[in-house]
């Protein structure tokens, strides 16, 4: 109920301040009042937040001050008077002081455990930014364990061998053999589609200046043709596909999911869709049974070009039939293309020749277009949802080509089909998406002029690059934008996206007042960036009816914030403090 301001009599005006008492809106915009229809005034509630903005995203106007929580749901949302009747001895009373609550954050595609498996027990090189840093720190693992049979890391930047003339010759063995020769080792870089190694790695996968470039993969080679040391997508599954399986034990697993999962609800998260290639739903359901699950988990596991869809139906239906509260399944993760800097995404226009490839350089598909869709119908018939990796303009293309044919063959369902990264899409593809409700999880952290766009700006031109991520355009389309950071390639911290979401600049300290825009007037609200990490992951992961909003009768996934990020300067989020998180009715960050 809007607050009323036009000058009435005196008994008009006592009327509307009557109906505004009722509705606890004066001065406030709408407030929203709910409360179970049979009387609750002997129902206690364990939790209770009280006088704060609680921004319950049922829409942009609906606020309320008040929430109660009852083990793990909410019991109530309203004003503080109205909340009194849920407090009792043993209720937890606290006091926002006017400060933000919205629903639990979410991540719609990121990796677990994050950074924590190389940070415990591989080679770390995220502190780092030059091949000298790189090189001394592989150097030092290295002498600290003698006894590993090969030895991984991550991650390098690839900007750390850019040339002046936009070229990217990329890490070279040569520096790695000048540490070890007898032994592989294998570094990725940032976005973990390139791989670093060193002659004794190459040598045990047989590449050599004879090996061709795999489908959808590329082997960097100098100008005699010889291997450098750098391998992208599929050409890194020729050394690591001879590699002995490094095995963790599931206490270092575990021990690895604490870490990430602190780290996750320190920046407000409750919730994400996990690429499941480290952590196993055992690892998660046997933390969720001993009460230390903080997050709700929606596993995919990654398709590979040899599966055939009964294997892949029937790896997802015994993730699916054990699922629980808060680990869930259903979903397969494919990849269409590459990325750019690597020259393997897949465009309509081809690469500069500085990617080394030519001028009619278009980037080669993962799959056949036919096993592709061959793939994707099977899926779609089974019931799955199916999340493609997509970045190139030409793979977005082919990949809503792929959900067109399954909808036509399988007919029309609810299928949240998704595309995650969607850097490049033709502007008639948009509407396309849109009309077959494909959800688009975008890495909001991206779409400024970052080191990356350096790398994208030289590969296919500025004014390509410039166009990448037309996000404006495609909510006015009607598009679905989910947030997500594809962690560990980016960083997770969802107040910082959702600023580079509005600004479309960075969002860190010294550059902010800087011009790193890149293409400011696709920069989209602050409401919209937080239902794209709040609501639209809900939606995308098939559970908007428990969580993504602040409503009687949904889980207590919620959290916490130092100020109102829909009110403050967009430049100023980022600078937001998380104040608690709650996940599922337990305070995991704040006290």
């Amino acid at each position: 109920m809007k607050k009323e301001n036009r000058q009435k009599s005196a008994a008009l005006v006592l009327v509307v301040c009557m109906v505004l008492s009722l509705f606890a809106a004066c001065g406030a915009g709408k407030t929203v009042e709910t409360e179970p229809a049979e009387s609750a005034s002997a129902e206690s509630a364990t939790l209770v937040f009280r006088n704060g903005i609680i921004q319950t995203m049922v829409d942009e106007a609906d606020t309320a001050q008040a929430v109660a929580i009852k083990d793990n749901m909410i019991i109530y949302v309203g004003d503080d008077a109205g909340v009194e009747k849920y407090i009792s001895n043993e209720t937890e009373v606290i006091d926002l002081n006017g400060q933000m609550m919205t629903p639990g954050f979410m991540d719609g595609h990121l990796h677990a455990p994050g950074i924590w498996i190389d940070q415990l027990y591989n080679i770390a090189l995220n502190a780092y930014t030059t091949n000298e840093e790189y090189l001394k720190a592989i150097k030092d693992y290295i002498a600290a364990n003698p006894d590993q049979v090969y030895y991984e890391g991550s991650t390098f930047q690839l900007n750390a061998y850019q040339l002046a003339d936009g070229s990217n010759p990329g890490p070279q063995k040569a520096d790695l053999d000048a540490i070890c020769t007898d032994k592989p080792i294998i570094i990725h870089d940032a976005s973990y589609h390139a791989l670093w190694v060193n002659s004794a790695a190459l040598a045990l996968a047989g590449i050599t200046k004879d090996t061709p470039d795999p489908q959808g993969g590329l082997i960097k080679r100098d100008a005699n043709g010889e291997p450098t040391g750098m391998l992208n997508d599929s050409a890194a599954d020729l050394v690591t596909s001879v590699l002995p399986t490094k095995t963790y034990t599931d206490d270092q697993i575990q021990a690895a999911v604490e870490k990430f999962q602190e780290e996750c609800n320190s920046y407000g998260m409750t919730g994400l869709t996990d690429i499941g290639t480290v952590v196993s739903p055992e690892i998660f359901r046997a933390m969720e049974a001993d009460g230390n699950l903080t997050l709700r988990v929606r596993i995919m596991p990654m398709v590979t070009t040899d599966q055939t869809p009964e294997e892949v139906i029937a790896e997802i239906k015994e993730i699916t039939d054990a699922d629980t509260a808060l680990v869930k399944g259903g979903t397969a993760k494919l990849f269409y293309d590459g990325v750019t800097e690597g020259g393997t995404a897949v465009f309509i226009e081809p690469y500069t020749e500085a990617a080394g490839k030519g001028d009619a350089w278009y980037g080669e598909p993962v799959w056949g277009q036919d096993s592709f869709e061959k793939m994707v119908v099977a899926l779609d018939a089974a019931g799955l949802q199916i999340h493609v990796h997509a970045i190139g303009d030409a793979a977005v293309r082919g990949t809503l080509d792929a959900y067109e044919a399954a909808q036509t063959a399988n007919g029309k369902r609810d299928a949240r089909h998704t595309i995650t990264h969607v850097c490049a899409i033709a502007d008639s593809d948009i509407q396309r998406m849109a009309d077959l409700k494909v959800v688009s999880a975008l890495q909001f952290l991206w779409m400024y002029a970052d080191p990356f766009y350096q790398l994208e700006a030289a590969y296919v031109g500025t004014e390509r690059a410039n166009a990448f991520y037309p996000t404006k355009n495609m909510i006015q389309a009607g598009c679905i934008l989910s947030g997500a950071s594809d962690g560990p390639v980016s960083p997770y911290n969802i107040l910082d996206e959702i600023e580079v979401g509005v600004t479309r600049n960075s969002p860190y300290e010294g550059e902010e007042q800087t011009d790193m825009h890149r293409w400011a007037e696709q920069g989209l609200t602050a409401y919209q960036m937080l239902q794209a990490y709040t609501t639209n992951v809900a939606y995308e992961n098939f559970e908007e009816k428990e969580i993504g909003t602040i409503e009687v009768g949904k889980k207590a996934d919620l959290v916490v914030l130092s100020q109102n990020i829909l009110k403050c300067e967009p430049s100023a989020i980022s600078d937001t403090q998380v104040v608690y998180t709650i996940s599922d009715g337990r305070i995991v960050f704040g006290k």
